[in-house]
């Protein structure tokens, strides 16, 4: 069940089921089960949605598989992960 909360200004009931509607759009199933949806105005009339907890955005390849998170890999592409060279660009 996702919650939300209004920190600064005032929503309408559509702007709010619009945030609901494009955060599962936007994170479908990986949604954490107690997720909240922090909604606020800035001061140019823009709405900032924020969420907690944090939704991760990173997306690893590991050996042309695409995931959010290493715990979806099983023990063997975790350990090559784990055993890969991080190139650094020095500028």
């Amino acid at each position: 069940m996702m919650q939300t909360e209004i920190r600064r200004g005032s929503f309408t009931d559509e702007e709010i089921k619009g945030c609901i509607l494009y955060t599962k759009k936007r994170w479908g199933v990986r949604l954490p089960q107690n997720l909240k949806l922090i909604l606020s105005r800035s001061s140019e009339g823009n709405i900032e949605v924020t969420y907690d907890p944090p939704i991760e955005r990173v997306v690893y390849r590991s050996t042309d598989y695409l995931v959010n998170s290493l715990e979806k890999l099983n023990s063997a592409k975790q350990a090559e992960q784990r055993e890969k060279y991080m190139h650094v660009q020095n500028t």
